[in-house]
């Protein structure tokens, strides 16, 4: 027969070693006299060691791992917090940008509705410098009666932009424009 001390019952059977005091003292568990409790004395009152509830340590082992799940779920939340101030950030400067565009979008639509200054006579005279000049045409008469001499006559070809030039030219124009007009005023 194996006997066996109050603390290594106590853990055996997964409750407090004060229980098994009580119990000595009601007198359902008996001590021989060396002070240890017979096995069997035990297996008669407490019954078999499996069928009591659930050891210390396994109670333990579970609070530990629930910490550790806590603390894992805790390192993911403050994770995905980050996460999303980064894409509320994101998202806040791409709007930036999209007003950026917008407003540049706007200006170059008022820009493109604008009418043409009155100086058109001298932009034309511009435009005419920058092209190659092309003869029309006419007809010159071979011998002049009179003293005064035809003139040809030198037309330019006409040049058409497409909507990227006009865009551009407009915001050249207007930067020129600008320009002259701070320039002027100082």
């Amino acid at each position: 027969m194996k006997k066996m001390r109050v603390g290594e019952l106590a853990t055996l059977y997964g409750i407090n070693r004060q229980s098994i005091y009580k119990r000595i003292k009601k007198g359902e568990i008996s001590k021989s006299s060396d002070g240890l409790i017979d096995f069997s004395e035990a297996l008669r009152v407490l019954g078999e060691p499996s069928d009591r509830g659930v050891s210390v340590t396994h109670i333990q082992q579970q609070v530990t791992e629930k910490e550790t799940e806590s603390y894992t779920l805790r390192l993911q939340v403050d994770m995905l917090e980050k996460q999303v101030k980064k894409l509320e950030e994101n998202e806040l400067f791409l709007k930036d940008q999209i007003t950026t565009k917008d407003q540049s979008i706007q200006l170059l639509q008022t820009l493109l509705s604008a009418p043409k200054p009155a100086d058109v006579s001298i932009k034309q005279e511009d435009t005419i410098q920058d092209h190659p000049l092309v003869l029309s045409e006419s007809k010159i008469p071979e011998t002049s009666v009179d003293s005064r001499e035809k003139q040809t006559v030198i037309a330019p070809k006409p040049h058409r932009k497409g909507l990227l030039g006009r865009v551009l030219g407009a915001v050249f124009d207007s930067l020129f424009f600008d320009f002259n007009i701070k320039y002027n005023n100082l």
